[in-house]
């Protein structure tokens, strides 16, 4: 079984493509999926524990609640990494972030890139804001983004670590803290973007690079680039 980690709250537009996103995946296996909601009214009601077969669905609603200018990514991951790690049948942790773009093949090949690693992402990340209708390619070879990371249960003391110590940034240091001891359990690849970081939704904000209209970012009108990167899956930003 593989575990799916999603923090999330205050993102109704956000969760709600996420779902969409996880029932086109075409991966057969067994898939956990712990979601972390920290704010209220929560937003994801609309996610039953029948969401899909072969899914099961556990949902947290960790306390104190989110409140403006505050970062709860680290608290939240740390929430769902504890239902996690005392279920005997998982063997691999997915961080899927509520705001991202995943094709439908995204957990299949992740899955098939795992195996022999322990530690695994793929890198230079596509970020798309479609807000305002732009994208950028990023120079990350040496860590992977947060949401195209998935690692083994081995890891888990290890990324919980990074959390005690990161309020945020927790992907770079991750991979940091593996490259220097743990190198040849690490599997970090590039090739055909298997998911897209999306940018600039309503709703609560993220903390990464691509959120506002950083003039690094190129224009994308008629979203052209979007088009090639997903296809047809284009249509869910317009």
């Amino acid at each position: 079984m593989v575990a799916l980690i999603t923090p999330t709250g205050g993102r109704a537009t956000q969760i709600e493509l996420c779902a969409e996103f996880m029932t086109n995946q075409d991966y057969e296996g067994k898939v956990l999926w712990v979601i972390v909601d920290d704010v209220e009214p929560v937003t994801t009601d609309h996610i039953s524990s029948d969401f899909r077969k072969g899914w099961e669905i556990k949902k947290i609603y960790p306390k104190p609640l989110w409140q403006p200018g505050q970062n709860t990514q680290v608290r939240n991951l740390l929430c769902g990494l504890e239902e996690v790690k005392g279920n005997p049948e998982v063997d691999a942790v997915f961080i899927i972030e509520d705001d991202d773009y995943y094709t439908p093949y995204y957990l299949r090949v992740m899955v098939k890139k795992m195996k022999g690693f322990e530690l695994i992402g793929q890198v230079c990340t596509v970020y798309y804001n479609p807000v305002v209708r732009c994208w950028m390619r990023n120079g990350n070879h040496h860590h992977a983004s947060l949401f195209q990371t998935a690692f083994q249960k081995s890891v888990i003391p290890t990324f919980e670590e990074v959390c005690k110590r990161r309020t945020n940034f927790v992907d770079s240091h991750l991979f940091r803290v593996f490259a220097g001891s743990f190198k040849t359990k690490v599997n970090l690849f590039d090739g055909r973007d298997l998911a897209i970081g999306i940018k600039g939704l309503p709703g609560r904000t993220g903390i990464g690079m691509g959120h506002r209209a950083e003039i690094r970012m190129a224009p994308d009108p008629d979203f052209a680039k979007l088009k090639e990167l997903i296809g047809e899956d284009y249509r869910y930003y317009l």
